[in-house]
């Protein structure tokens, strides 16, 4: 029965989460005049440098950021910002073909520079 305890309190972590992320994106969306957040939704092979998997400039943009490693990975990054009322970019061929075949109010930049310009 130790199991237990630390189970339930991965569960109540997970919902705080969840729920301070809901609250959070819908904060600046109450009509008070803030805009949207911003979120970039870039193929991870575009977001490489080098040998870095991840380019050391995202880690400083304003914005909620996803690499996805798939088209499926795509749609779903796009759909769940679209939800929460993110002004969505997206880079990379995946990306892009991920945006139209969900339907998603998106705006496609040409790569990773791009879409570092359009968090700004």
């Amino acid at each position: 029965m130790t199991w237990i305890g630390p189970h339930i309190a991965a569960v109540l972590a997970a919902g705080a989460f969840a729920t301070g992320a809901v609250f959070g994106a819908e904060a600046g969306a109450d009509g008070d005049g803030a805009t949207a957040p911003t979120a970039l939704v870039i193929d991870a092979s575009l977001a490489r440098d080098g040998r870095e998997l991840v380019d050391p400039r995202i880690e400083n943009v304003d914005a909620a950021v996803r690499l996805p490693r798939d088209a499926e990975e795509a749609r779903i990054n796009i759909r769940y910002f679209d939800e929460l009322d993110y002004r969505v970019y997206v880079a990379g061929e995946q990306a892009t073909e991920a945006a139209k075949a969900t339907g998603v109010d998106s705006t496609a930049v040409d790569g990773l520079d791009a879409a570092l310009s359009a968090a700004r």
